[in-house]
């Protein structure tokens, strides 16, 4: 897999956003990706932007852990000028993507939704990059679809929980300490929703009166009206907490004059039942890809 001589890749560093942002803008405009989204997914997290020194072609990847996995490496981005598709520029950032993440201990290499932040939740069945995935000798694994539920949705808090925002200081460290203790792999993403006001908690009274986190909802972490970090402690699901949760997300959203709130990679039965339940229709499919290195 050889680069085409005219392929010159080199850092980009953030101050070559607006150049980014225009590229996804001639490349993949159905995305409809903002500056701010591009900036928090491929330069505020750990990572690299590599691109061509003519502006044509670019490709964001990071490198984190994966659960017991160790190091995986993560295409967040691939963009390519409509002018130089079908060229093999893909296939040529592809190729530095790899070899940055093994270079860093990746053993493998994902396109898209494992690590936080991410842009898109996999490849989307049928696409241009799903193609070139294949030829380039990338595995297919587990599939699954984005769900969109109308903003219009709404559901009461129920008996004895009370849903609000996450703004009180004392409530930003109770969420911020049971998601370091129940789900620390969603930390870096709730601590971004508190700092931009989308983080709801669904809280309730221990035998001392105290409150108690029981489920926190959060949205457009990463791209705007996505739904997530969205969880709800194991011992109270099936309370209505889930929907009451989903009914503020969908009040913002409104307020912001959005018609949906999607939840961008639903692999899990009983969370795609749960959104179900609240009218949610489908939207795209994907598909996990990976490159063992």
């Amino acid at each position: 897999m050889s680069a085409p001589t005219r392929l010159a890749i080199v850092p980009w560093t953030a101050e070559r956003l607006d150049e980014l942002v225009a590229l996804v803008a001639s490349s993949a405009a159905f995305e409809d990706l903002t500056g701010d989204e591009l900036l928090t997914a491929c330069w505020e997290r750990p990572g690299v932007v590599l691109g061509d020194v003519s502006g044509l072609a670019a490709v964001a990847v990071g490198v984190g852990r994966d659960g017991a996995d160790g190091a995986v490496g993560v295409v967040r981005l691939i963009a390519v000028h409509p002018d130089r598709q079908r060229l093999g520029w893909g296939s040529a950032l592809v190729q530095h993507a790899a070899d940055w993440v093994r270079d860093r201990g990746a053993t493998r290499l994902e396109l898209g939704g494992v690590l936080p932040f991410p842009l898109w939740p996999g490849v989307d069945v049928g696409s241009g990059l799903g193609e070139l995935a294949d030829s380039i000798g990338f595995d297919s694994g587990s599939a699954g679809q984005s769900l969109m539920v109308p903003v219009t949705f709404r559901s009461d808090d129920p008996s004895d929980v009370t849903v609000r925002r996450v703004v009180r200081d004392d409530d930003v460290l109770a969420v911020t300490l049971a998601t370091a203790q129940a789900w620390p792999h969603l930390s870096d993403e709730v601590a971004r929703a508190l700092e931009h006001g989308t983080c709801h908690g669904a809280f309730g009274s221990d035998e001392n009166r105290n409150d108690v986190v029981l489920g926190i909802g959060c949205h457009s972490v990463t791209r705007a009206t996505w739904i997530g970090p969205f969880v709800v402690v194991p011992a109270h699901r099936r309370r209505g907490i889930g929907h009451a949760l989903l009914g503020q997300i969908c009040r913002d959203l409104m307020i912001a004059e959005f018609h949906f709130a999607e939840a961008p990679g639903v692999v899990d039965e009983g969370f795609g039942e749960f959104l179900l339940a609240a009218g949610a229709t489908g939207s795209r499919r994907f598909t996990r890809h990976v490159k063992y290195l």
